[in-house]
């Protein structure tokens, strides 16, 4: 790997590989690339990703080696949906702090959203009108909530987390603001925050 993908390279090298060592075709480190890299530029979904790096083949071969070509969009999602959570927040974390830079003097958005339900082909919601945000009836699914730390400079997240459906933003927003270093910045929340734990955590 080479170019800006060594990167990524430097920051994932610890996700372990869910695969066994043989009879995969399709390098780990190159499909966090092709994936991070379709997500930047608009990606939603695995489908996105795979006709991004399609589209992007010639960029894509500057940096990697893809023997075996683009990966399937079903490839992708079978490896991501079994690599170590853990592992691969810790690296996000320094990929991204890797750009942040240092949070002195800059302005820190921290605010509560409702994930949206993914749309199909068309722009229609992937339930035909039985999803509401990310609530899926038939399937008796509770919506997504997330809290997120925005970078407001340069429209970066942070860092973000999911709460517990019978939790709220309030005990949350201290356990989010400890995972960043942010002596010097300007940390802006909603009035309902203005809590004592959220203060200490500031």
């Amino acid at each position: 790997m080479v170019g800006p993908a060594r990167f990524v390279q430097r920051h994932f090298a610890n996700v372990t590989d869910p695969r066994v060592d043989r009879g995969h075709n399709h390098d780990l480190l190159e499909m966090v690339f092709m994936a991070l890299t379709a997500t930047i530029c608009g990606a939603d979904g695995w489908v996105d990703v795979e006709r991004f790096a399609k589209s992007k083949w010639d960029w894509f071969r500057q940096y990697l080696e893809l023997p075996h070509g683009v990966p399937s969009h079903d490839t992708f999602g079978r490896v991501f949906a079994r690599l170590d959570t853990g592992e691969f927040l810790t690296a996000m974390h320094q990929w991204v702090d890797q750009f942040a830079g240092s949070l002195r003097d800059r302005g820190i958005a921290i605010d509560g959203k409702q994930v949206r339900t993914p749309t199909g082909e068309g722009g229609e919601s992937c339930g035909r009108g039985r999803r509401h945000g990310s609530f899926d009836r038939a399937a008796d699914q509770s919506p997504l909530h997330t809290i997120t730390a925005f970078a407001t400079d340069t429209r970066l997240v942070l860092r973000q987390l999911s709460m517990d459906e019978k939790s709220n933003e309030i005990p949350a927003v201290p356990v989010l603001l400890k995972l960043l270093e942010l002596e010097g910045a300007i940390v802006t929340l909603d009035a309902m925050h203005t809590q004592v734990e959220t203060a200490r955590a500031i």
